[in-house]
This record gives structure tokens, sequence and C-alpha cells, in this order.
């Protein structure tokens, strides 16, 4: 069976700097690191983006394209998690997406996975092809989830209409559903992770997320994340790039095919799949 893998990077605010700055696009030292190891790969990147920042940040967008494969999805228009999937949110987000690509989008990521079932219905009702924001996993918090009854694999939610839109969930290890995401490799330390891929291994179909702030949260100043958290997201920060680097050779060792999202819906929308009714979402 053919193995597909995704690269995503959801461009949002780095987290927690009160001055909702971006640093990987700001900073040229950032910006080239991850541009280098994109090329160096030749993987391709689907970039789930806050698409108030199109107006801000559309230049160094649209550079970047032309440096490395790049393909825009959307990630809300705001990123505020408590408005992460409500109606307005979606269409102006569609609104900025579509004046800013030109064409309308495909697919949508909730903020910290934020979906629920009437944020669907409104992908559904808006013509989405995807949506990439459930995580099969656990976590604790406000902002928590207990997923863990979400397949590990892409499948259709369908409604009574006949719209039906293809849930792609973030990808977690198999069996113990840690996501595969550059946050939890720093958290192990790659070690560790690497040991736990190789005792349980990834799906066939495999998604890589990453932040901007992944890559150099203990850096940002002013940060006002605090306590658990803060220690969480600063562990290996300084090795951020090097492990965002044996993530896509991990995946290159394993013979995974290296696809934008859109290339990987083409290939398994005709295929079977899990369905889950609209109607019974939880």
């Amino acid at each position: 069976m053919k193995k597909f893998a995704c690269i995503t990077l959801d461009m949002e605010p780095d987290y927690g700097d009160p001055e909702k700055r971006i640093r990987l696009l700001e900073h040229s030292e950032y910006r080239e690191r991850y541009i280098s190891i994109i090329a160096k790969y030749n993987v391709k990147v689907t970039m789930f983006t806050v698409t108030n920042l199109f107006e801000r940040y559309g230049v160094i967008f649209k550079s970047m394209a032309t440096r490395i494969p790049l393909e825009y999805a959307i990630h809300s228009h705001t990123h505020n998690p408590l408005n992460a999937c409500k109606l307005d949110e979606i269409q102006n987000a569609k609104r900025a997406y579509s004046e800013f690509t030109g064409k309308p989008p495909l697919g949508y990521r909730a903020p910290i996975g934020q979906i629920d079932k009437a944020g669907l219905g409104y992908l559904l009702d808006h013509d989405f092809v995807y949506d990439a924001s459930v995580y099969p996993s656990i976590r604790p918090g406000k902002f928590g989830y207990f997923n863990l009854h979400m397949p590990n694999i892409p499948f259709r939610v369908t409604r009574a209409d006949g719209k039906s839109l293809i849930e792609l969930p973030f990808t977690s290890i198999e069996t113990i559903r840690i996501v595969f995401a550059l946050s939890y490799v720093k958290l192990l330390g790659w070690r560790a992770y690497a040991l736990l891929l190789k005792l349980f291994g990834l799906p066939n179909y495999a998604l890589a997320l990453s932040h901007p702030h992944d890559f150099y949260f203990a850096n940002i100043p002013n940060n006002v994340v605090t306590g658990v958290e803060k220690f969480a997201l600063s562990r290996n920060s300084a090795k951020a790039f090097d492990y965002f680097e044996r993530m896509i050779q991990f995946l290159a060792e394993q013979n995974y095919q290296f696809v934008f999202i859109s290339e990987l819906i083409k290939e398994i929308a005709p295929q079977p799949m899990p369905h889950i009714a609209w109607e019974q979402w939880k």
C-alpha cells in the first residue's frame, strides 16, 4: 500500500507573544533555516494560515512560495479558540482566502482542534472538501479533548442531505496516540520519540504538525505563558530545527511520498474509508 506524508505548518502568531509577531517570517535566520530543510528533502508544505495574516504577511508568503512547494489552507480568520468554527469566522476566512489566492478554499483547520458539530455543518454548507481539526488523542485543560474514539486515519463525515467532507485527523503514533508533532518531539526528546515510532509506527497517511513558535519558543521575549505549559513548550527549543529535520528524515526512510494535502485528498477520495454521520457527531 502506498504511503503518503504531508508536512503541515499552522501559520499563526507566536503563542504567548503579547506583540502577536511571527518570528519565523520576520527573522531571516529562522525563515532561511526552515526553507533550507524543506528544500533539502524536496518536500511539500501545506500551510494552514490564519487568514487575517494575508494583509500583513502576504508578500512574505508569496516570496516563500517561489522557493519551496507551498499551498495554502485555512486556519480560521482570527485564531480565537473561543470562536474557532463559528459561522462568521468561517465566512470571513473563506472570503479573505479567496481574495488572496483567487480561488475557493479546500480545507479548514480549527485553532487547537476546536471543531464541533455546528462548525462541521458550516464547513459542509460552504462546500469545504476537507477538515483537519480532530486530534485523535487526549489533552487536558481548558481547550482539551478526549478523542480516543476517533479514527487515526482519514474518514468521511456525511450528512443526511448528501453533503460530505473528508476529515484528516492529526496523525498520532499508533496504539499510544501521541501526536506526530514537533511540540511532542521536543517534549520527549528525539531518542525517546524515535523509539516510540519504531515500536508502534505511524499510519500510511501521515500529517506532520508544526507551528512557527515550535522552532524558537524559549526565545520569545515577554512571553505570557507560565508554569508547566511554558516548561513543556520551551523544552529542547534549541534543537527544534534539528528535530524537525529528523521527523522528515524518518518519513523518507519509511518510504513515505511527500505530497500536498490537496494531492492526498485526490488520492484517497475514491477509496473506501470509515464514515461518521454528522448527525451523530460527538
